[in-house]
């Protein structure tokens, strides 16, 4: 099968910024030792893209990932805080559903591990929530200026 000079123009801005397949990779550059054309346009893509400005990309990508990366950590934390407040208020409430009983033997039964879970997630929701907070003033304060 021939490769035709149509496929390697669809080929040569992969091949360019070398994300193409090593078997493609292989194909554009045999192509390319035989055909001038193709050569050319590829000579024709390094200079175009030498000549475009993209410093305001740049800045509108870096604002972007900030962004996303404020929005990621929000988002772990807001996770953080509902699933320990859901945890803990769980907590309680299955230590007063199952509560305690006295045996035979005189020994309490009662599921006093669950209370100690209780406070170690209040504590994770409320240091999460704190974070929050922080983070929110502080996109505030960055907002306003």
């Amino acid at each position: 099968m021939r490769i035709t000079c149509e496929i390697i123009k669809d080929l040569l801005p992969l091949y360019h910024d070398n994300v193409c397949s090593k078997d493609s990779c292989k194909l554009v550059e045999e192509h390319l030792l035989t055909c001038e054309k193709c050569r050319n346009e590829l000579k024709q893509i390094n200079i175009e893209i030498k000549m475009v400005d993209n410093t305001e990309d740049v800045k509108v990508m870096n604002t972007i990932a900030k962004k996303w990366k404020q929005d990621r950590f929000s988002s772990f934390f807001a996770g953080i805080f509902l699933f320990s407040t859901i945890a803990s208020v769980g907590c309680v409430v299955a230590y007063n559903l199952i509560g305690s009983y006295v045996t035979a033997e005189g020994f309490l039964v009662e599921p006093f591990a669950l209370i100690p879970l209780s406070y170690l997630f209040g504590l994770s929701a409320l240091l999460s929530g704190v974070i929050l907070g922080i983070m929110a003033i502080k996109r505030r304060m960055v907002n306003t200026k």
